[in-house]
């Protein structure tokens, strides 16, 4: 009996025949395309595609035989050579779904290849991308949640297909409520009038998606874990995973990873090379999406992700109790089972005109900073943030719902990203390029080469400016950006498509999740401002950042900020940092701000900017002050011509060390908080003194630096002085 590797091969080999050979007939005529309008590379595409089905179905055999027991067990984890050594061990299963697969998909792929052949893909491509998103949703769980992923890929889609996938949303119906009541028997190992009070609820779920589907009900009050007595008796949400949906992920993802790497075989060269990059490109998009996709199917990993994440944002002082985390009753959940706390509150689609602008405002803020938390602070970061899983609740916390999918972003890549975000903030754009580097974006070959850098930067430095220098909605960005094709990019778009080919823009897979979490931010905010720009939201938390971590990189990062390439420091780069500070302080102390209304005491920003300022162990700011102190102070000593930026230097510098006395710092802050507070009030005595107290021991440390420093810096003058008066005698 012939393999279906030796049919497979045939069936291709056949299609490479002339036309009218009979394998081309009969493909065709399955897949309804008349003949006359196809030519002969056209059959053997469609020939190879359905060879590649077909192979899929022996794919695994040789991972099957390589040991004892493989392929007996289906992973619970993303696993590749464990998911294709159980399912090659299940032929007719991959046969079946395979085929299903190919005849839904054939008449899109051949109106496809048709387009192609009559260059008439563009024309064709906002029908064929409403076609593809149809087929998709009807797949099934595994097909939507990689068509979710794709849609933020902008490197490996056009346009048409981004703004359908975008909206791609499975149709899958609830499965039975008795299926659901059963699995909940078992899992919980009791009757469900055992634990609920009414097993009513069971008869109608609240929701059903494509993973299972919630229903609401109330636990009984009766004697459970010490720590949840007190809440015992409350409302729950109960999470029931749908019937084999282990099975069903799995398989899909398996043909459709199959499938794409039999396309990325495919020739570089010629008209499929196209299909054979793209293929090759969205491999590691697939496995990260499918790894994220297998863990939300462990409901014990998604309680103990949202404990972590309750833990992480408490531990933060400017997020804790703004966010809330529904809480997680371990007790009756398990893998497949989870119950947690009855969260009320208005979806992000219901926040609308009729909202007030300070509410909204308040709520955009407060997702933004929870997500820079959890990106740059934490690490760990909620990854599936679409609108509805967010609640505002009544008494102002935000409500982060599900915590299934969620991604760790290792240190280096926080600390690059904040280098990254402080250059763009700068427009210091030729930084930006090592940066793209460090996160993964762009081959350290294309950055070592100065050739490639001279050609890069420039579109680099046009393309960011263009992206993040002012707000506004993409379509009003990227209109801008195709305006510039005609500029300095366009000049330079040859050889920056040879630079492409050769070391082509990948973006990293960890990246792709953290796209979609700041593309729904960004969605939100333009809702309530049509000019919010996310990177200029992002600079607050930054600033924070470059001020109170003193790491080396973090200390560069400040000092390229503040200088911005130049050898001085840069008065309205101090201001922007230190009001971004103050900014980020301010927003996220909500319960701190609560007790300082009484406007005879500081805020938190005051209190926190002193803090760092004057830390009594010092820091790479208070280095960079006192090391531009001296330098003004000896400049105004030698009564030298000042430039005028030089004099706006010295001004900010003189205001400095009137800060430094104590005199001064108390009518400084005096007037500071005055302004800030809109008050006419006198500051507490008691207040000032507190915090007098707590600084006096860095004013200390940067007076007693500054005269030091000064009096090094007069030192080695006279030196060069006594040395340029009395050179030393030449020796013959």
């Amino acid at each position: 009996m012939r393999t279906l590797e030796t049919l497979a091969g045939d069936t291709a080999a056949r299609a490479s025949a002339a036309t009218g050979d009979v394998a081309i007939e009969d493909l065709t005529r399955a897949l309804g395309i008349e003949k006359k309008t196809i030519t002969v590379e056209v059959y053997q595409a469609l020939a190879l595609g359905f060879a590649g089905a077909l192979a899929m179905v022996n794919s695994g055999e040789e991972e099957a035989r390589a040991g004892p027991a493989s392929g007996d067990v289906l992973p619970t984890t993303y696993d590749v050579e464990k998911i294709r050594a159980y399912w090659s061990k299940r032929p007719l299963a991959i046969a079946k779904r395979s085929l299903s697969l190919l005849l839904d998909v054939a008449g899109w792929v051949s109106a496809l290849l048709v387009d192609i052949q009559t260059k008439s893909v563009e024309k064709n491509s906002v029908e064929r991308a409403g076609q593809l998103k149809d087929i998709i949703a009807k797949q099934g769980p595994a097909f939507v949640k990689v068509g979710q992923a794709v849609a933020i890929r902008p490197d490996l889609l056009p346009p048409a297909y981004l703004a359908e996938l975008q909206t791609l949303l499975d149709g899958v119906k609830a499965f039975s409520n008795d299926e659901a009541k059963a699995l909940i028997r078992e899992q919980l190992g009791k009757p469900l009038d055992d634990i609920f009070e009414d097993v009513s609820a069971f008869d109608k779920p609240v929701a059903a998606a494509s993973i299972g589907q919630v229903y609401r009900a109330q636990l009984k009050r009766t004697k459970t874990m010490e720590a949840e007595q007190d809440t015992w008796g409350a409302e729950v949400a109960v999470k029931v995973q749908r019937p084999q949906i282990l099975d069903v992920v799995t398989l899909d993802l398996l043909v459709i990873r199959t499938v794409l790497q039999y396309l990325a075989k495919l020739p570089k060269d010629g008209p499929l090379g196209q299909i054979q990059q793209g293929a090759e490109s969205f491999l590691p998009v697939l496995d990260v999406a499918a790894e994220r996709f297998l863990e939300e199917l462990d409901f014990g990993m998604e309680a103990s992700n949202a404990s972590r994440f309750e833990a992480d944002m408490n531990s933060v002082a400017f997020v804790r109790g703004s966010i809330k985390v529904p809480h997680v009753y371990r007790s009756v959940s398990t893998r497949k089972v989870l119950t947690q706390e009855w969260v009320t509150g208005r979806k992000l689609t219901e926040i609308d005109e009729n909202t007030s602008k300070e509410t909204r405002e308040k709520l955009v803020e407060t997702l933004l900073n929870a997500y820079m938390v959890q990106f740059l602070e934490s690490g760990f970061l909620h990854a599936d943030p679409h609108p509805g899983n967010f609640l505002l609740q009544d008494d102002g916390k935000l409500c982060i719902l599900d915590y299934g999918m969620m991604t760790t972003i290792s240190e280096e890549q926080r600390i690059a990203f904040v280098e990254y975000i402080a250059h763009l903030s700068a427009k210091e754009y030729d930084k930006t390029l090592a940066d793209l580097v460090n996160l993964g974006f762009v081959p350290p070959e294309l950055a070592d080469d100065p050739i490639n850098r001279s050609i890069v930067v420039p579109v680099l430095a046009e393309t960011l400016e263009t992206l993040y220098g002012s707000g506004g909605g993409i379509t009003t960005k990227t209109d801008a950006l195709n305006a510039q094709q005609s500029s300095r990019v366009g000049e330079l778009s040859d050889k920056l498509e040879a630079l492409g080919k050769e070391y082509p823009l990948q973006l990293p897979p960890y990246f792709v999740l953290i796209l979609r979490a700041f593309g729904t931010l960004e969605g939100l905010g333009l809702s309530v401002d049509s000019n919010y720009a996310i990177v200029d939201e992002c600079f607050p938390y930054i600033a924070r950042r470059l001020l109170s971590d003193d790491s080396p990189r973090m200390r560069d990062a400040l000092r390229s900020f503040v200088y911005g390439g130049s050898d001085r420091l840069r008065v309205s780069r101090v201001k922007d940092i230190a009001g971004g500070f103050s900014r980020f302080t301010n927003s996220m102390g909500a319960t701190e701000a609560v007790a300082t209304t009484d406007p005879t005491r500081l805020d938190p920003a005051t209190k926190d900017a002193l803090a760092i300022i004057f830390n009594e162990k010092g820091n790479y700011l208070q280095d960079l002050v006192v090391e531009e102190a001296v330098r003004a102070a000896d400049a105004n000593k030698q009564a030298i011509s000042l430039t005028f930026e030089d004099k706006k230097n010295l001004a900010l510098l003189r205001s400095i060390v009137e800060l430094i006395s104590p005199e001064g710092w108390s009518q400084s802050l005096t007037r500071a908080v005055s302004s800030s507070r809109e008050v006419s009030s006198q500051i507490e005595p008691e207040s000032i003194r507190s915090i007098g107290t707590a600084v006096a021991p860095g004013l200390r440390r940067m007076s007693s630096n500054f005269g030091e420093k000064l009096g090094q810096r007069l030192t080695d003058r006279s030196r060069q002085d006594f040395e340029k008066s009395f050179p030393r005698p030449v020796s013959r």
